[in-house]
């Protein structure tokens, strides 16, 4: 089988179908297929921020459910499910329903406010995505394949259960349950040097800063080769010896969104790549076409 895996997509249905038809898919029956057989791989986030997020999951789901595609599971639907499912033993929700949580997630309760079933519907259907996918030729996750978290969700996770919510929602006791679903869905973050700080995109005062994991490690050689959005203050700094960051060990090829990349697409790693460009702040919608000839990497404007 052939394949073409898509980036984050938080509800740009528009921009969406652009890129699928630029690959060749049309809609048949009201499903997207292509001619040849090609099968999609979505790397998560369909939900949240975007003007047409129920247009986006009809059209994501409706290519899982029909063979033409698969789909892991992104932080923002994991996320929806633990704000939408009651905690009975605590009380409210596995999710806090802060200011903070009901921001990131407004848009979704907007664009569903006078669709309650069908909401429940694809948040139960959220429940079915794996939280990651091996093939023959590739790995797919959202954010971050460590091989200790993996091994341990191929032998401990056995669905979207109350427990597993709960250990997966607490950073005190959750063990390695958390870290597994906190790391493969959100990734690695790293403590900065005593005194340094940056604000994210959302404005957030952080004091840790997500690892590039992806990067080779032949090219860290200062913080900003290893950092993500690294502040300024250390940025041209050598890394010390005695810090030590997180690298992919493998050679098969894993694809992964969730880092809001800014820029023109390109494979810094071809053993790790990541597809998300921003699409949900002005950035593009990223494909990475598997073929006979390697990778190619297809990117559509956000429309």
């Amino acid at each position: 089988m052939k394949y073409d895996l898509i980036g984050d997509i938080h509800g740009h249905a528009d921009t969406l179908e652009i890129l699928l038809s630029r690959l060749g898919y049309r809609r048949r029956f009201g499903v997207y297929s292509h001619p040849e057989g090609r099968h999609v791989v979505f790397v998560g986030d369909f939900i949240d921020r975007g003007p047409k997020i129920r247009e986006t999951l009809h059209l994501v789901r409706d290519m899982v459910e029909s063979g033409n595609a698969s789909a892991v599971m992104g932080n923002h639907e994991f996320n929806a499910i633990s704000f939408h499912t009651p905690h009975i033993e605590k009380g409210g929700f596995f999710r806090q329903h802060t200011i903070k949580e009901i921001k990131q997630h407004i848009e979704t309760l907007d664009q569903f406010a006078h669709y309650d079933h069908e909401f429940q519907d694809f948040l139960d259907w959220f429940q079915t995505l794996p939280l990651f996918l091996e093939f023959e030729q590739f790995r797919v996750i959202h954010a971050c394949w460590d091989n200790e978290h993996i091994n341990f969700l191929k032998q401990d996770y056995d669905g979207i259960t109350p427990g597993f919510l709960s250990l997966a929602n607490d950073k005190i006791n959750g063990g390695a349950t958390y870290w597994a679903v906190e790391e493969s869905l959100k990734g690695k973050e790293h403590r900065l040097p005593e005194g340094v700080i940056f604000h994210d995109k959302d404005g957030n005062e952080r004091t840790e800063a997500r690892v590039k994991w992806w990067a080779a490690p032949e090219a860290r050689k200062k913080y900003k080769d290893v950092l993500m959005e690294c502040p300024k203050k250390i940025a041209e700094d050598d890394i010390p010896p005695n810090r030590q960051y997180y690298s992919y060990p493998d050679t098969k090829p894993v694809f992964f969104g969730h880092y809001w990349l800014k820029g023109d697409p390109k494979i810094e790693n071809p053993s790790a790549i990541c597809l998300d460009y921003s699409v949900a702040k002005g950035g593009q919608l990223v494909a990475c076409r598997i073929s006979e000839k390697g990778f190619e990497l297809i990117a559509q404007h956000v429309v």
